[in-house]
This record gives structure tokens, sequence and C-alpha cells, in this order.
């Protein structure tokens, strides 16, 4: 095979290879999530609620939070989450059979909800309010790669 022949098999390798990548989809193309506010207000000693909007592609499903076949749906602090006692209260779903088991699955569009004890001596500013919202979405067919979809929600702390 002469350099030129080479040549030209190892472009057309590689591009068949970007090509398949491409091809590829991972939970996150089909799953999108997003702050149901953009800014909360609480002030310090006291609690703040917050919501996280999930959009699940049309003939796409995700697995309600705890699911024991299928990774759920987790909406998870950042670990310098400046506040304490998070709580998440997470769609309940609706049971379907998904490769011959029962499993509480979530599909168009629901909300986490969110809440957490601001400290008492936080100062009055701005904070971003970091998450990863984990999702492993599947069709009736088949299950993409899970995803850590980031969000972010700002706390505005006023005088106490």
């Amino acid at each position: 095979m002469n350099r030129a022949t080479r040549t030209l098999l190892v472009s057309v390798m590689l591009l068949a290879a970007v090509g398949c990548q491409a091809a590829v989809k991972g939970s996150g193309d089909v799953v999108t999530v997003a702050p149901a506010a953009k800014v909360v207000t609480a002030k310090a000693g006291s609690r703040v609620d917050f919501a996280v909007k999930l959009d699940i592609a049309k003939s796409w499903h995700i697995y309600a939070h705890a699911d024991t076949n299928f990774i759920g749906v987790d909406l998870v602090p950042d670990e310098y989450f400046p506040l304490e006692d998070f709580q998440a209260v997470y769609p309940k779903g609706h049971m379907k059979e998904f490769f011959g088991e029962m499993t509480a699955m979530i599909e168009n569009k629901d909300i986490i909800k969110g809440s957490a004890l601001v400290p008492a001596g936080m100062p009055a500013g701005e904070y971003p309010l970091e998450f990863k919202v984990t999702v492993q979405a599947c069709d009736d067919k088949t299950c993409l790669a899970p995803a850590y979809l980031p969000v972010t929600v700002t706390l505005k702390v006023t005088g106490s």
C-alpha cells in the first residue's frame, strides 16, 4: 500500500469515527433543567424554598428518585453549598413497565422542590446555589448514558 492510499484510508477511518461519535446521544441531549426562579430571597436564619424544572423530550422518560432498578433523578448540592439542612421533594412519577420491570417514570415536564436553612450569621448579599441534577433518559427501546446537569439558583440574603 503506497503512502497516498494509506493516508486516504486513515483519513476515512478518522472521519467515520468522528461521525459515529457525533451520533452518540447522552441523557443531556433529551433532558434539560432550569431554575423555576433564577433568584430567591431569604433572611439569615430562615428557610429558603427553590425549585428546579425538568423538561424531558417527547418519547423519552427518566426515573423517579431512589428507583431500585434504574438510575433515578437526583438533585445534589455542590460541595461548597453555603446553606444547611438541604431537603428535596421529588416528583413521584407514574408506574409503567420497562423491560419487564414495573418502575416509576417521569415524562414531559415536572419539578423538583428544594429547601435549605440560611445560616443565622450569613451576611446580606448574593450567593450562587449550585446543583447537579442526575438523570438517565430512556425511550421504549434503549437507555442513554447518565448525565449530570448543572443548575444554579441565586440566593439573595437580606438583613435579619
